[in-house]
C-alpha cells in the first residue's frame, strides 16, 4: 500500500520527497492502527520493516564514494539528496508517532 501511495504521489506531483513523506505517513498510520486494533503488540518493528525499502542506502554510499574519489560536485549533491530523503521519511514517522 505504501509503495502504491509513493508511486501515485510521484507520478502526480513529480516530487520524490513528497512521495516518500506520504508513503512513510501511510506506513506509520497503518502500524499504529494495527496496534490500536490489537492485531500486533509493537508498532516499531512494523515501521522499521516498512520504511526499509525507502531508506537511501545506495545513494548515500555513492555519495561517499564520489567524495573519496575527488568528485567535489556530485558527492555532496548526492549526499544532500540522500539526507533530504531520510529527513522526509523520519519527519513523517515523527508526526505519526507524535499525534497517535
Amino acid at each position: 500500500l505504501s509503495y502504491a501511495v509513493f508511486s501515485f504521489v510521484v507520478r502526480k506531483f513529480k516530487i520524490q520527497y513528497l512521495g516518500e513523506f506520504c508513503a512513510s505517513l501511510v506506513i506509520g498510520g497503518l502500524a499504529i492502527l494495527t496496534v490500536k486494533l490489537g492485531w500486533t503488540q509493537n508498532a516499531n518493528s512494523i515501521i522499521i520493516g516498512g520504511v526499509m525499502p525507502l531508506v537511501p542506502g545506495i545513494p548515500l554510499t555513492n555519495a561517499a564514494r564520489d567524495l573519496v574519489s575527488g568528485n567535489l560536485i556530485s558527492g555532496p549533491t548526492r549526499g544532500i539528496e540522500a539526507i533530504l530523503t531520510a529527513v522526509a521519511i523520519g519527519s513523517a514517522i515523527v508526526i505519526i508517532m507524535r499525534f497517535s
